[in-house]
């Protein structure tokens, strides 16, 4: 049977609810067994708990609070174009549109048809665009989703779970919107109704499409791992209604990779992470409590990176010796003595960066 995806059952979703609401009554009737935990870390602004002076606060927050103005910003824009008469393209379109993408900042590019199941069935609570539109049935409909990835600086994620951290997600965040709107922009202006996601706004969740896209499989921390540039990577997707090529799923030798790892379970400040599996629409995860993950959002005022900055796979290992050690014991075993001996069981940088040291 095959699952479909709500996103009111999100984390993020279910704790931007408010008590004595109707919305928050009505979830709560029907997920029970959410409402405990989820009480105890409901807040939508995790960010105040930062153990920081306010004058630090003052200085360091405007460094991206208006970022999700700025992406409300790219919507509008993308409505603004006209949709043109469409322009003939060759079979090989999709070399083309990858290529583009690439140019405008992305990783890897990969292009999956779109069916049902990789929608969400109702929106969760997101940020207000176009309309906070809580619970609505996700309605629009698109042939094709271009899936991309975008690059996280390992020096920012190796000292988390500190305010660097949340420094550059939301770096990464507002970069993934604007390769998005340049993509989407471009597909608008050869005829094809587009639309891309982003932290704001999303109908689809990015994690399931990117793996049909062909571009990594799952990890044990429930995260995309590519099979170059690892997890520290961050997920665009574009929707469009164009025809292309699209790309398979693909077995690099991930699941036995993080058997013989797990460094990520190791290393999880809050043991978040299992090692009990799940499949859902023919895709492996791992069983994961989002609920004991967010506490240390809400704690430590930050994103946490840990399980990222934790998988050998983030350190550039090189695509040939990744792919080399497929299913292979011995040689993963090599990969992981080699990554403890030079970077140790959790890599991380101790002093702050520049800037947002104090001074």
């Amino acid at each position: 049977m095959v699952k479909l995806y709500d996103e009111r059952d999100i984390a993020f979703s279910r704790i931007r609810l408010k008590q004595d609401t109707k919305a928050y009554q009505s979830y709560y009737e029907k997920n029970p067994s959410y409402r405990e935990g989820d009480d105890a870390i409901r807040e939508k602004d995790f960010l105040k708990n930062l153990k920081k002076p306010d004058l630090f606060k003052q200085r360091f927050f405007p460094i991206f609070s208006q970022n999700e103005h700025i992406m409300q910003q790219f919507y509008r824009t993308l409505e603004g174009i006209e949709t043109k008469e469409k322009t003939h393209l060759p079979k090989n379109f999709h070399e083309n549109i990858k290529a583009t993408l690439k140019h405008y900042g992305a990783l890897d590019v990969g292009i999956v048809r779109l069916k049902d199941h990789h929608y969400y069935t109702h929106h969760g609570y997101d940020y207000d665009y176009p309309k906070q539109v809580y619970g609505q049935k996700i309605k629009s409909r698109f042939k094709t989703a271009i899936v991309f990835l975008m690059p996280m600086d390992l020096t920012y994620l190796k000292r988390s779970p500190h305010i660097e951290t949340t420094l550059e997600s939301m770096n990464v965040y507002l970069n993934a919107a604007y390769v998005g709107l340049r993509g989407a922009s471009y597909l608008k202006s050869l005829g094809y109704r587009s639309m891309f996601q982003s932290l704001i706004y999303y109908i689809t969740p990015l994690v399931p499409l990117a793996v049909d896209a062909g571009l990594g499989e799952v990890g044990m921390h429930n995260h995309l791992i590519h099979p170059k540039y690892g997890d520290k990577v961050r997920i665009g997707a574009i929707l469009t209604d164009l025809d292309l090529v699209e790309d398979g799923p693909i077995d690099f030798g991930l699941e036995m990779f993080c058997k013989r790892c797990a460094l990520c379970l190791i290393n999880c400040p809050m043991q978040s992470i299992s090692f009990k599996q799940r499949r859902v629409n023919g895709k492996r995860f791992y069983k994961f409590d989002d609920q004991s993950c967010y506490k240390i959002f809400k704690n430590a005022g930050t994103d946490c990176a840990v399980c990222i900055q934790s998988c050998p796979l983030a350190y550039d290992i090189g695509y040939d010796k990744v792919m080399d050690a497929k299913n292979n014991p011995e040689k993963i075993d090599a990969i992981i003595k080699a990554h403890l001996e030079n970077h140790g069981r959790r890599p991380s940088i101790k002093t702050p960066l520049p800037l947002v040291e104090e001074k």
